[in-house]
């Protein structure tokens, strides 16, 4: 199979962005497939090999989204993965704002 690549922006503000269990699930759907995985921001990348990293990484970033780089036999599946989770989040995060409320 050739190698995919894909993008997707992620969201990191509260109501129905990357929480911490969701950014953990992340990574360990990203770990499972035949990818290679980066966040890009303002022209510099950062690999997704650690968790601890990860984490101490998206807890730095200051903006609303990020972008998320997937390359291998494995991205476009993964990307849809990703989308769905994400749009889940966000129509959960309308529906029931009072559970997404962080203070």
């Amino acid at each position: 199979m050739a190698k995919q690549i894909a993008s997707i922006k992620v969201p990191l503000t509260s109501s129905g962005g990357l929480t911490l269990k969701r950014a953990i699930r992340l990574y360990e759907r990203i770990k499972k497939c035949r990818c290679k995985a980066y966040f890009s921001d303002n022209g510099s990348t950062f690999p997704i090999k650690s968790l601890p990293q990860t984490i101490t990484f998206l807890s730095t970033v200051k903006k609303k989204e990020i972008l998320l780089v997937l390359e291998g036999e494995d991205a476009i599946s993964l990307h849809q993965k990703i989308m769905e989770s994400i749009q889940l989040a966000q129509q959960n995060a309308r529906e029931n704002p009072g559970l997404y409320r962080h203070g």
